[in-house]
Parts: C-alpha cells; sequence; structure tokens
C-alpha cells in the first residue's frame, strides 16, 4: 500500500509540473489548496498518507485554460469534465495520466473499478457581498449538489459520517425514482451557470464545489497573487496568507493527526 501511494504521489506531481508549464506559458494564476497546501507546508511535499492533489484558478483563468490551453497538454494527459463527458459524475476538472491505471474501492457498497491517476482542478468563484443573498446562493448550490448525489446515488459515500437529518434525506432520496426525473449532467450546467454569475471581485471567494462545500469559501484576499511553497523537490504556487487559510480550513494544522487518522481514505492498487 505504501509504496502504491508513493507511486501515485510522483505520477500526481508529474502531472501537474506539466499543467503549470502551460499555465506559465500563458501567465495563468493557480493555487494549491486543501490538503495539497497543508502537506507543502507542514511536509514540503504531500501529506504522507494522502493521494489526492488539488489546486484552484480563478474563474477567468480557469475557462482559458480549459478552452484553449489545455490543448498543449502532452497526449497521455487528458481532460475529464462534465463538459467533456456526459457520464462523468464531478463538476470539477481532472487532469488524467492514462499511462497509469489504479483500482479503486470508494466505499463499502463499491465494487472494485478502474480509474487513471489524476489531480484535480477547481474554480475558483465568488460570492454575493449581501449576507442574505450570500446564504441563499449557498443554499441553491447546495440544493443542487444534494440533488445530482441522490441521482446518482451508488456515487454516495456509504462510509462517511453524517448526522440524522442527512441521513434520512439520503434514505428517502435514494428510494425515489430520481434518476427518472433528473438528469446529473444538466443539473452540473445548472450549477456551472449559477457559479459563473458570481462577481469575480467579491469580498469572499473559494472553492464551494471541494469535498468542505461552503468551508471553502473564504475572505479572497487569502488568495492575494500567490507566492510559491517546495513541494516534492519543486515549487508550486499558493495562497498568498497560507496562514490564515490552512487555519480556517483545518485549525491548528501544524499539529499530526492520530495514528488511526493517517491513513489513505481510500484502499486501490496501481495496475498499470
Amino acid at each position: 500500500m505504501t509504496s502504491d501511494i508513493r507511486k501515485l504521489q510522483l505520477v500526481d506531481t508529474d502531472i501537474l509540473k506539466d499543467v503549470v508549464e502551460i499555465l506559465d506559458r500563458h501567465h495563468l494564476n493557480y493555487y494549491m489548496i486543501g490538503g495539497t497546501l497543508l502537506g507543502a507546508i507542514r511536509h514540503k511535499g504531500f501529506i504522507p498518507w494522502d493521494d489526492d492533489m488539488d489546486i484552484a484558478m480563478p474563474r477567468h483563468d480557469y475557462e482559458l485554460f480549459l478552452s484553449q490551453f489545455a490543448r498543449e497538454l502532452p497526449t497521455n494527459l487528458i481532460v475529464d469534465n462534465f463538459k467533456t463527458n456526459e457520464k462523468y459524475k464531478y463538476y470539477i476538472t481532472r487532469i488524467e495520466n492514462t499511462d497509469y491505471k489504479v483500482r479503486e474501492v470508494r466505499n463499502q457498497n463499491s465494487e472494485k473499478s478502474f480509474a487513471h491517476v489524476s489531480i484535480d482542478i477547481f474554480p475558483i468563484d465568488g460570492t454575493p457581498d449581501n449576507k442574505v443573498l450570500r446564504k441563499f446562493y449557498y443554499f441553491q448550490v447546495l440544493s443542487y449538489r444534494a440533488l445530482i448525489s441522490l441521482v446518482q446515488k451508488d456515487n454516495i459515500d456509504q462510509a462517511r459520517k453524517r448526522g440524522v437529518l442527512e441521513k434520512l434525506i439520503i434514505f428517502i432520496g435514494t428510494h425515489l425514482p430520481l434518476k427518472r426525473l433528473f438528469s446529473a449532467n444538466k443539473l452540473q450546467y445548472k450549477i456551472d451557470r449559477l457559479l459563473k454569475k458570481q462577481k469575480q471581485n467579491s469580498e469572499f471567494a473559494g472553492t464551494i464545489m471541494g469535498a468542505y462545500r461552503i468551508k471553502e469559501i473564504v475572505p479572497r484576499k487569502y488568495f492575494g497573487e500567490g507566492r510559491f511553497y517546495e513541494f516534492e523537490g519543486h515549487k508550486f504556487k499558493g495562497p498568498s496568507d497560507y496562514d490564515a487559510y490552512l487555519k480556517h480550513m483545518y485549525g491548528d494544522y501544524m499539529q499530526l493527526p492520530s495514528k488511526e487518522q493517517r491513513e489513505s481514505k481510500k484502499h486501490f492498487e496501481i495496475i498499470s
């Protein structure tokens, strides 16, 4: 397991190097976020037990990269998102290395499935500056996200800890014929239009389509122009105020978790 995680981490790093080379060539901004940024600050690379790599881009730069410059990626790297693939389950974009496949078990009820080694790219979007409108915006996005999850019920992580209300909604929703009524792909487009409507100079901004949802919305000034941080022997950009961002996301982020928590969230093996 450990050797597979390390191999995956190194492939991820190579993907990011290729992506960043294109972003730098065209003066597009990006930031390491989430656990990737935490790894850079605390470990100068990957969190040892983590196999994910996440970066975020301002919406304008994100769209430019996908529409004009992603074609410059090496031939073994492909772009996968809900616009390129109607069966794609997520809103965000993945850059996948087709030279490597992993077999992954996502949760207790899933069968083994194949996927390419990949990194995730999130758009950074603004929010309404008005507090009431901002809460309504959050409600809209989270409602669409919840509906997509219920339509794609096989993709719900059954092992995740949830409150009683959330469990009840999932139970009811997964027993309704929602797949006949809604298209997950069309719902992704609805979210896309909603996110793109937001101000790109708002006080708060972030990656609301990430795993932490509205917690990933932070004061825009945290991102700033970005700073370079060491990561696996390379220099990649992260938020200018990494400390404020990581405290917001993780609290005492330099404190290592318990030994029990220092395990990959996924069980997988590299098969090619």
